[in-house]
């Protein structure tokens, strides 16, 4: 207990320190407000310059850019196809170019080189604008002013990169005003530095000053009992952060006896209360050794699994420190991400491939193609970059929900007509040998989902059953209500899957024929990618199957 001369020793020691505190209080109030006037001072530089300014300026020129390139596509397509209904997007291009031009007049005043840009523009627009007007007359004044458009679009061509150039210029000056903000604004953060460095030596004199006169009988008074209980609360914590690490930690002693673990050792290792080791630990640290030092994981069998396992020795004095790490996790998702790596190397390759020939082959001179067989070619480049979109898709959809940037826009979907409607354009590419079909309820079920979300996800499972159904058969697509919940079933006679695999077909990269021997590819992200949107829309997707004799796959979503 405090004594009544350590009490007054403590008071007397306080003085100086809260009028130190003070004057730190006061400094730190002085510094915040010099702070706050010069972060406000930038934020208005970098509002005025770029946000009212420079960056509506970089906006309108980028839709002028943007509408000409419409027009320019517009007329390129009415050229090359003679149907009026390319013509649309030229006239809004040619409407909304006009204001945009105008809404550009408002702001040439804040940089001396916009008006003779946005003159030259002008110019460039309206030189664009003619030609255009010349190319329509000419396709529509018959098939010889057709042939004499076409063989003038370089010409147009030339024209838009001259004006392309010109809008160029005129970000750049747009692009020049916030350079000089940013000059403006890094010249106040300087001042702002020296101001706030002065301010805070100032302080730290004072403190230092103001501290050098504390009695140093307050640190003699309590200097045990701080670091008493600095060392209290270091072995308090430490205890507490190695029974909460996911790391297997294991305390020997020179004769290789445990002298401690944390909870995760013994979980592992099977090691008790009491114990001075385990055969498992004896085991694991022997298969380490000997291995030598060969840094890495290795696969050890713990109680029939087989895990991996790095291990960290530490020598001290009284023994050593081995920490074992379980990277089971990471060596499995490597695996996944090798297989998805050669997986998505040859999804991709195979289409590009395609692509490539038919163009190589449209384009040769040496001899004329027949026009069917281009339309055949066409048709495959169509095919094969619709299989390309498809794989980027799930990959953006995939990085979507990894980020928890997903947005769902959830309303009443009629799921007869959305499954009737799926099943219609798979039937028109379906492969010879498969039916379809799709048993319609007594009534309408309306579920409560996204319905580009629920198409997405049902159009993979359809596409699934026929591409897992190489021997052909019936897939099969029911809808019906289930109490709360609306059930859509999709149950195909192909190839099955294997019990112990019907869960791991869920997991991100994962395939059942990673190889593809039996010709069957994909990227494995497709019921990964399903699974997480049926989630998210607040329902499950779930599978029945037997090896073999075909698969059922589930959606369950609440009713609208």
């Amino acid at each position: 207990m405090p004594t009544p001369q350590d009490r007054e020793a403590a008071r007397r020691a306080q003085r100086p320190v809260k009028v130190a505190l003070g004057i730190l209080v006061c400094i730190v109030v002085v510094l915040v407000a010099a702070g706050a006037v010069a972060a406000y001072r930038v934020y208005e530089l970098g509002n005025h310059r770029f946000v009212d300014q420079a960056g509506p300026f970089f906006a309108v020129t980028e839709d002028v850019s943007v509408e000409m390139l419409n027009e320019e596509t517009s007329v390129r397509g009415y050229v090359i196809t003679g149907d009026p209904s390319t013509l649309q997007p030229y006239r809004q291009g040619r409407k909304y170019s006009s204001i945009e031009l105008a809404l550009l007049a408002k702001d040439e005043s804040f940089s001396p080189a916009v008006p003779s840009h946005l003159a030259a523009i002008r110019s460039e627009v309206a030189g664009l604008q003619s030609y255009f007007a010349r190319e329509i007359a000419l396709v529509k004044s018959g098939p010889a002013g057709r042939r004499l458009a076409q063989q003038r679009i370089l010409a147009g061509k030339s024209l838009f990169d001259r004006f392309r150039k010109t809008s160029e210029a005129l970000i750049a000056d747009a692009a020049a005003v916030i350079q000089k903000s940013h000059r403006e604004q890094r010249s106040t953060l300087v001042m702002w530095w020296i101001v706030l460095g002065v301010a805070g030596f100032v302080a730290a004199a004072i403190a230092a000053g103001l501290y050098k006169r504390v009695p140093k009988r307050l640190y003699e008074l309590f200097r045990e009992e701080r670091m008493a209980r600095r060392d209290a609360q270091q072995s308090a914590d430490a205890a507490r952060a190695l029974a909460h690490v996911r790391e297997a930690v294991v305390l020997l002693d020179p004769n290789g006896d445990a002298r401690y673990w944390n909870p995760t050792a013994a979980t592992q290792f099977g090691l008790a209360p009491g114990d001075r080791t385990s055969p498992t630990l004896t085991r694991v640290m022997g298969e380490f050794h000997h291995d030598g030092d060969n840094p890495g994981a290795r696969p050890v069998t713990v109680e029939g699994r087989e895990l991996w396992l790095t291990a960290v020795e530490t020598d001290f004095e009284e023994g050593r420190v081995v920490v074992f790490r379980n990277v089971s996790d990471d060596v499995r998702l490597e695996r996944l991400r090798s297989e998805f790596v050669a997986t998505a190397a040859h999804e991709l390759r195979t289409p590009l491939a395609a692509v490539y020939g038919a163009v190589r082959t449209l384009r040769q001179q040496e001899r004329a193609i027949a026009a069917d067989v281009r339309d055949q070619f066409l048709l495959m480049i169509e095919d094969e970059s619709e299989r390309l979109r498809l794989v980027m898709d799930q990959l953006l959809v995939s990085a979507q929900i990894d980020s928890a940037d997903l947005h769902l826009h959830r309303q009443q979907v009629d799921a007869v007509a959305m499954c009737e409607s799926l099943v219609g354009s798979a039937d028109a590419r379906k492969p010879t040998g498969i039916e379809l079909a799709v048993e319609r309820p007594a009534g309408p079920v309306s579920l409560y989902a996204d319905p580009d979300r629920l198409r997405q996800v049902l159009a993979n499972l359809i596409d699934n059953a026929i591409k897992y159904s190489p021997g052909g058969g019936r897939v099969e697509v029911r809808v019906h209500a289930n109490g709360r919940y609306g059930e859509i079933t999709v149950e195909d006679e192909g190839l099955g899957i294997p019990a112990h695999e019907q869960q791991r077909i869920f997991e991100k990269f994962y395939r059942l024929d990673p190889s593809m021997t039996k010709g069957v590819g994909g990227s494995g992200l497709g019921l990964y990618i399903s699974r997480e949107l049926v989630r998210q829309m607040g329902g499950t997707l779930s599978v029945e199957s037997r090896y073999g004799s075909g698969s059922t796959f589930t959606v369950s979503l609440p009713l609208a």
